[in-house]
């Protein structure tokens, strides 16, 4: 999805570029095209957005009267694992992953799937936010409901939402924290070309980091996802960077995502020069902003937007616009909410925080294994 050629054009072309890659691979391994187009359409769908959702559907390829009868139990397993990323990303995790393990998916079809789940997140909340921006609703909410009654709630309530503040002040931390994968990384020494090439091409990746290893599972995406961050977390003018760590934090928050939440928290709280703001976001949440006007609009669409489906309003985009956030600075702010959409969903649903030097993981619905976290974790989602 293409955004408007006047914003930030590197993000467009690298969200297209990503979708391509993971919707039409070369290599596309026992997670085939079909597959592939099934679990985006249903995340669309689930966060209401029927164009993206026949969009992603085209993609898949038309089956021939002699094709093979499908795996049943692998389709069940990729629905069911998109509808959690998809609702609940604080709750998809380790057993997750051990059901698609089951069913027969090596580490990299499994990357490729969160990372397909994920991409449709962002996708779908800045096609929503441009909808509004447009004077259109955000989603459609009755195809939402009639997607999610086709497959079925995962669990009961399985929407989570923002956590309370005693929740807040057991989970989060502006502390720096490791990163735990569930699954096996890619070796630092066993890096092949393509993978090599990524790391060699942004200064903002490691070899050193077992998630950015772990995304390398499939380099394509992970080349094409950071020159859309790199573009909407650094680039030049629009949202003061300060407010876009804001955004990302909230976001963080909201969707539960503890690692994510610490790394923004502290570059918000550098930017804004305020740690205490920082710590009353990770505390409070959007209820920490009430006081500040320009503040409290852009916690209350961030909160919106974030929901799925999302729910942020007109009413919303004119406070925003009230506040002086406009243009390219309104823009960012679409974007910023629906990157970490994105973010969240890679970081949570793949590995666990842990507090350095530690074995224990801080948050995730199984625990981690005993081992020692690796060093080089990434200083962004």
């Amino acid at each position: 999805m293409s955004d408007d050629e006047h914003y930030r054009p590197a993000v467009g072309t690298h969200a297209d570029a990503a979708g391509a890659a993971l919707l039409r691979p070369a290599r596309p391994g026992r997670l085939g095209p079909a597959l592939r187009a099934e679990a985006a359409a249903l995340a669309a769908e689930l966060a209401g957005q029927p164009a993206r959702a026949a969009a992603y559907r085209s993609y898949a390829p038309r089956t021939p009267d002699a094709a093979p009868e499908p795996d049943l139990a692998l389709a069940a397993a990729v629905r069911a694992y998109t509808r959690a990323v998809t609702l609940a990303p604080s709750r998809a995790g380790r057993a997750q992953i051990a059901e698609l393990e089951r069913v027969g998916l090596a580490a990299a079809d499994i990357v490729a799937l969160a990372q397909i789940v994920a991409f449709v997140s962002y996708e779908a909340r800045v096609a929503s936010g441009l909808a509004l921006l447009d004077g259109a609703p955000a989603a459609d909410t009755a195809l939402a409901a009639r997607a999610l009654a086709r497959i079925g709630p995962a669990e009961p309530d399985a929407r989570p939402a923002e956590p309370d503040a005693a929740a807040a002040e057991r989970r989060f931390t502006l502390d720096p924290l490791t990163w735990v994968p569930w699954i096996e990384p890619v070796p630092a020494d066993a890096l092949d070309a393509d993978q090599r090439a990524v790391l060699d091409a942004h200064a903002t990746l490691s070899a050193d980091s077992p998630y950015y290893r772990t995304l390398l599972h499939d380099p394509a995406a992970l080349d094409h996802r950071t020159h859309v961050y790199n573009a909407l977390m650094y680039g030049r003018g629009g949202l003061p960077r300060a407010e876009r760590e804001l955004i990302t934090l909230l976001v963080s928050r909201i969707n539960g995502c503890v690692y994510c939440a610490s790394v923004h928290g502290r570059k918000f709280a550098q930017l804004g020069r305020d740690t205490e703001a920082a710590r009353r976001v990770l505390d409070e949440g959007t209820a920490a902003l009430a006081g500040d006007p320009r503040r409290a609009a852009l916690g209350r669409f961030t909160k919106r937007q974030t929901a799925t489906p999302p729910a942020a309003t007109a009413d919303d985009v004119a406070a925003l616009r009230a506040a002086g956030i406009d243009g390219t600075a309104l823009l960012d702010v679409v974007h910023c909410v629906a990157l970490f959409g994105w973010a969240n969903r890679l970081m949570q649903v793949l590995g666990a925080p842990a507090v350095p030097g530690s074995c224990t993981q801080t948050s995730g619905p199984v625990a981690a294994p005993a081992a020692t976290p690796a060093a080089g974790s990434p200083s962004h989602g």
